[in-house]
């Protein structure tokens, strides 16, 4: 059983704040995609954070419905980021951002996400070299 554990988590403010300054970003709807090498000594190569912006889905249950759906899709689609040879010395920091406004059903979430991630190893690898 895969697990998407609190040290997989993105929580730290200062981390955050320096991701979307000097983040890089990619968009595939439903998501954007804002990634940073952190260059940090941690056990998991990726540490995440998810957001459902309250301006696209205003109600709260909603908001958390999604999130839940897009953990679990990323808990079950995660060994594709570490398994690529990019990831093996490397850190990185991505936040996930629902840009949606319609409320999807896991099915969809969840070949989004996995089309997402395959989009995210290609566009990480073209530009790994400037970072």
């Amino acid at each position: 059983m895969v697990k998407f554990r609190k040290s997989e988590r993105l929580c730290s403010r200062k981390s955050i704040g320096n991701l979307f300054v000097n983040g890089n970003s990619l968009i595939h709807y439903p998501f954007r995609v804002i990634w940073l090498d952190s260059g940090a000594e941690r056990p998991f190569p990726v540490k995440i954070a998810f957001s459902v912006p309250a301006r696209r889905v205003k109600k709260a249950v909603d908001r958390n419905r999604i999130k839940r759906l897009i953990r679990e899709s990323y808990r079950h689609n995660k060994n594709t980021l570490y398994e690529s040879p990019l990831f093996l010395n490397r850190t990185i920091d991505i936040a996930l951002i629902y840009v949606s406004g319609e409320i999807y059903e896991f099915d969809y979430i969840n070949t989004r996400l996995k089309e997402l991630l395959t989009k995210f190893i290609r566009e990480y690898e073209a530009v790994k070299d400037y970072l």
